[in-house]
């Protein structure tokens, strides 16, 4: 689903001259290779292993650094700071989003498996929206950029690991991929040693293809270090925009109920 998040909007203001460029990933679109059902025992066997793997995904703190690259109508690179707190039990992400060179929070934002609560500081008011897609929009040109909030979710809170349970997913288990069809399209998940290490989608419905990386710490892989998203149109093929997440600073610890408060 599009959500149209006016809260984003305010983070072009803050563009820099840096030229830093983001690292430009390539799709690798779905394999050759047969995929095989949930319930057979190839899938099953490299199913246990990936939940062997992979960690209880525990509570955190960090800090984060975030880079937006976009293309059209030109180039140009936002830059904001952060910070993103994750609640194992409720499964809730809060991130306040700062400008870099004041180091004011402007935005804030709350979400779950199913919603996103969005609320400026400079207004009371509070946006309560379903799960989806974040729209932003250059004030200055009127251009629209979509970033795909849930695989951003999915990578902060280990919430892909319910995904690839579900029985509907198929598994290339030669290739180490589960796919899965959901209402808003055909997402892939590619594994390396058991570890999530990239994320496909393409949705005809949302009118995009989008990739997101992930580069964890060897000995630590949640909190992940760096996320790198990318969004392409369906309808032109042309790149939309590049994200680069760059989280620091990061402490596995409980974090209080009242964190998860506007």
């Amino acid at each position: 689903m599009m959500v149209r998040v006016v809260i984003f909007v305010f983070i072009l203001f803050f563009g820099s001259c840096q030229s830093t460029e983001v690292e430009d990933p390539n799709f690798l679109g779905k394999a050759e290779g047969k995929y095989l059902p949930a319930k057979d025992t190839s899938s099953q066997t490299f199913l246990k292993q990936v939940l062997d793997k992979n960690p209880d995904f525990p509570s955190f703190k960090s800090d984060f650094s975030m880079q937006i690259q976009t293309f059209v109508p030109k180039k140009d690179n936002v830059y904001l700071d952060g910070k993103v707190y994750f609640s194992k039990e409720t499964k809730q992400v809060k991130i306040q989003l700062m400008d870099s060179f004041f180091g004011m929070v402007f935005s804030e934002l709350i979400a779950n498996a199913d919603q996103i609560q969005l609320k400026p500081t400079s207004t009371k008011e509070i946006q309560t929206l379903p799960m989806g897609d974040i729209l932003i929009q250059d004030p200055n040109s009127g251009k629209k950029y979509t970033i795909p909030f849930p695989v951003i979710y999915s990578y902060l809170t280990g919430n892909y690991i319910n995904e690839i349970q579900n029985q509907k997913a198929r598994f290339n288990t030669n290739d180490s991929r589960v796919y899965l069809t959901k209402q808003d399209g055909e997402y892939e998940y590619f594994f390396t040693e058991g570890n999530l290490d990239r994320l496909e989608l393409t949705s005809g419905k949302r009118g995009l293809k989008a990739i997101a990386i992930v580069k964890s710490n060897q000995k630590q892989t949640h909190p992940p270090k760096e996320i790198t998203t990318k969004v392409v149109s369906l309808d032109t093929e042309k790149e939309n925009v590049l994200i680069q997440i760059k989280l620091k600073k990061s402490q596995i610890t409980e974090v209080s109920s009242q964190v998860f408060r506007f």
